[in-house]
Parts: C-alpha cells; sequence; structure tokens
C-alpha cells in the first residue's frame, strides 16, 4: 500500500501538475482528470485533498480538474467558491457539473441567470458552455423560475451553434426530446426538424420567432408556461 505521503504527492501531481491546456480544453478535462487516485485515498486524505483543490481555485491556481475532484468528492463547502467561479465566468461548465454532484439543492440560480441575461458576456463561449451545462447536469424542476426563459431567449440568439444547444436544451429539459432527436447525427432527422431548419437556415429574426412559436406548440403543455418570459 503507498505510503500517505506517496498518495497525496500523486494526487497533487495528477490535480496541480502540468497540462495541455489545448488538449484538455479539446477532449474535455473529465478525460484528463484522475478520479480513481481520489477513490484510492483514505477519508482522511480526501479531506485534505478537497481542502487543497478548494485552496487552489480560491487563490487561482488551479485548474478545471480541481472542480471535477471536488464535485466528484461531493465536497459541500465548495459550493460558495463555486458559484464565484460562474460569476467570474471561469470553467462554466465543470463549475455547473461540481454543483450538481455535490448537491443540485445549492444550485443557486440568480446567478446564472444574472449570466445569461447580461449582454456583454465576459467570453464568446459563456452561453454555449452555460446552455450545455444547464440541460446535461440539471431538470427543469431545479433550475428555478429565472433560468428556462433565458434558455429559451437564446433560440433568437445571433450564434447558431448557440441557437442549436438552446433548442436543445429546450426540448431536453422540457422532456419533449424523442430517442431520435437524442440520438447522433442524423441527416434525414434533422432536415424533417422544422424548428432546427428555422434556426440554422439563415439569419433572419423572423424565423428565429417562428421556430419559437412551434417549439411551443412541441412541447409537453406542463412546461410551456415554464418557457414564457418570467415577469419581473
Amino acid at each position: 500500500m503507498p505510503s500517505p505521503d506517496k498518495s497525496l504527492a500523486a494526487f497533487r501531481q495528477a490535480y496541480f501538475g502540468a497540462i495541455d491546456s489545448y488538449l484538455a480544453w479539446h477532449d474535455g478535462f473529465q478525460y484528463h482528470t484522475d478520479l480513481a487516485g481520489l477513490d484510492a485515498l483514505t477519508p482522511a486524505q480526501q479531506q485534505q485533498a478537497a481542502e487543497e483543490l478548494l485552496a487552489g481555485l480560491r487563490a487561482g491556481t488551479a485548474d478545471a480538474r480541481a472542480m471535477l475532484g471536488l464535485g466528484h468528492l461531493r465536497y459541500a463547502e465548495a459550493l460558495p467558491l463555486l458559484h464565484q467561479c460562474l460569476r467570474q465566468s471561469f470553467a462554466t461548465y465543470y463549475a455547473l457539473q461540481a454543483i450538481a454532484q455535490i448537491n443540485p439543492a445549492g444550485f443557486y440560480p440568480p446567478v446564472v441567470a444574472g449570466l445569461l441575461a447580461d449582454p456583454t458576456k465576459q467570453h464568446q463561449y459563456l452561453d454555449l458552455d452555460l446552455v450545455i451545462g444547464l440541460r446535461e447536469c440539471f431538470t427543469l424542476p431545479q433550475l428555478g423560475p429565472l433560468i428556462p426563459p433565458l434558455i429559451f431567449a437564446l433560440l433568437a440568439n445571433k450564434d447558431n451553434l448557440v441557437r442549436s444547444h438552446a433548442l436543445h436544451g429546450v426540448r431536453l429539459l422540457s422532456g419533449s426530446a424523442t430517442a431520435a432527436q437524442l440520438a447522433d447525427y442524423n441527416p434525414q432527422r434533422i432536415k424533417a426538424d422544422e424548428v432546427f431548419q428555422l434556426l440554422v437556415k439563415n439569419k433572419e429574426p423572423q424565423n428565429f420567432c417562428r421556430a419559437q412559436q412551434l417549439l411551443l406548440t412541441q412541447l409537453p403543455p406542463e412546461t410551456v408556461a415554464t418557457f414564457l418570459p418570467y415577469p419581473t
């Protein structure tokens, strides 16, 4: 059995050591994060590892591997800092994933709602990271009343990729997505998807509005109101 010092040294190398940032971004940090190494630690070592991951995030010396580690360890003390990472638009997808792993009930929707509603985004992929993280890590009830209408509004976003991912997000969260719509790339299905075609064929805003109206008719009746603009 490895000594405690060696086990923690291996953990530190895995989570704070050098990493190819491009490969991690391209492949996903989950493929470059040693979660099994955390499972091999004793409970006391896991507590120490979690504290070091949290300290690294707080000091700005850690990357998304720390978020994945904290999520894997279900370290509840990390929830406030993970929300702060969201506010700073730092590794937003992984922050959402970690929050959901630790405790979805600990998610504070107004933070993300503020990011989605802010027209001055800190980076061009923020909307994309948020909508993917929200649809993959949370259920519709967990998002509260503020976020779903903002995801629905992304169907009129100027970016084609954001619009298509928002469509997938609305369908997945509402429960209206069919097995075929969730399947891999299928040219025939895509060609027959009228909403998708309205969103991607060109950048005419009137088509985006038509897509939104058509999509509302396809959602389960009990979820339609959830995606309509929330009164302020």
